[in-house]
């Protein structure tokens, strides 16, 4: 007998301008000493006993003009049984760690 355990899951997409590579070297910084896991380009990661995947998509090019090329990945976060506050608390920190400057 499988007993399957009712979870909900959430899930954003957010269009990133940024590289694999630039996403991994502020991850550190974003889970603040909290362990992950990565396999390919999914990263799990638990807070307060619930889990956490963040996908990267594929890296793409978006071209401004000729001479302007910027970096862009989808990055989608799905959260497990996360409360719609804690799961904007947890957006809100992520924005924050990944805002470049200019705002």
């Amino acid at each position: 007998m499988v007993k399957r355990e009712n979870r909900r899951v959430t899930t954003i997409g957010k269009e990133m301008g940024i590289t694999h590579h630039d996403f991994y070297a502020e991850l550190p910084t974003l889970l603040e000493n909290i362990p992950y896991q990565q396999s390919d380009a999914t990263i799990s990661f638990t807070i307060d006993g619930k889990q956490v995947e963040v996908m990267l998509g594929p890296e793409q090019i978006r071209e401004l003009g000729s001479s302007v090329r910027l970096p862009v990945t989808l990055v989608t976060l799905r959260f497990f049984d996360f409360s719609e506050e804690e799961i904007r608390d947890f957006i809100r920190h992520f924005n924050l760690r990944f805002m470049k400057g200019g705002g």
